[in-house]
């Protein structure tokens, strides 16, 4: 501890806006280790990790993503250090990769709707249901449905190669989906702001963000776990392997850990992975199926690794190209 104290600093890189409660929890449990966060897209933490590493220069001493695929290959990539830590023995075995990623929460994706504008009968239930509805109704669907930009942002991404896996009409949904021209975003704020102003359904939503929307942003914004399958995700952090304060970058892993750190994480909306932290957090439960993003597994037909394999990523490849066609003719 008086080795990270002497380092006074922890530079964490992350994809998500909802770290204040954690950031707080962490000033007063470590009153001599400032903390510092700096927001980025899973897509560019990578590329920007990947950059000042090899370059030489300044990097953070820890990286934190919900987009699980990328940093498993930054992990197999070498830009990861390995760290026993005594508080990962409070993780479920497939949350922890090589000693180096820690998956420090559970968190459902869900189907997110306006209320007021999809009457109950109306919302498609299932992957199934939403691929007739698309087929059959296209223009009560053109231009109204939101989901996360494939291109660019890395859960997108990591979204798309799990269904790919898991469903076998998933190419023919990705296909209707991109004819129904849909709103694509990066952070999930503007797509959750989006079914307010226009749209009726969000693909592929976070349940924890959906879940908080709900409560204290929009009570007329619904969320659900798809009936025929779902998903969900773990936000993986991993000390870097060039981290300029890396017992300080210790001391934080370990409090995202811990039951204080995996507490604070569920009143930060993000469900944790601890089952005793879980109680009263969205998606306590557990999915009815995973694709990719399920857990550490390597090979081509489950893990968070899958989607990197060469098999996986072919597949992946051709579905993201005939998204790109229909959403450009």
């Amino acid at each position: 501890m008086r080795a990270a104290e002497r380092e006074g600093e922890v530079v964490v890189y992350l994809n998500t806006d909802v770290h204040q409660v954690l950031a707080e929890g962490f000033r007063r449990r470590f009153p001599r280790i400032k903390a510092r966060f700096v927001e980025l897209p899973a897509s560019q933490m990578q590329a920007r990790l990947i950059s000042e590493t090899d370059a030489g220069e300044p990097v953070a001493d820890v990286a934190w993503s919900s987009s699980m695929d990328i940093q498993v290959k930054l992990i197999n990539d070498g830009y990861a250090q390995t760290y026993r830590s005594p508080e990962a023995k409070g993780l479920p075995a497939r949350a922890v990769w090589r000693d180096q990623g820690f998956g420090v929460t559970a968190e459902p994706i869900v189907f997110a709707y306006n209320r007021k504008a999809l009457k109950d009968s109306e919302v498609p239930r299932s992957h199934a249901a939403l691929l007739a509805a698309l087929r059959d109704h296209p223009e009560r669907w053109r231009g109204r449905v939101a989901m996360y930009d494939p291109e660019k942002s890395g859960v997108g991404f990591m979204y798309m190669s799990s269904d790919l896996q898991a469903y076998p009409d998933a190419g023919a949904l990705y296909g209707e989906l991109a004819k129904s021209k849909p709103s694509l975003f990066v952070p999930g704020a503007a797509l959750l702001d989006s079914l307010a102003e226009k749209n009726l359904l969000a693909f592929n939503m976070n349940g924890s963000y959906a879940d908080w929307w709900s409560r204290h942003r929009d009570a007329d914004i619904g969320y659900f776990a798809p009936s025929d399958y779902s998903l969900s995700i773990a936000r993986v952090a991993f000390i870097t392997r060039s981290a300029p304060h890396p017992k300080a970058a210790r001391v934080f892993l370990d409090y995202l850990m811990s039951d204080e750190g995996q507490a604070r994480l569920a009143q930060a909306r993000l469900t944790p992975i601890r089952p005793t932290a879980r109680a009263g957090a969205v998606g306590a439960g557990e999915p009815r199926r995973t694709g990719a993003a399920g857990e550490f597994r390597s090979g081509t037909s489950g893990g968070i690794a899958g989607p990197m394999a060469e098999r996986g990523h072919r597949a992946v490849t051709s579905a993201y190209n005939l998204i790109n066609l229909c959403l450009y003719l």
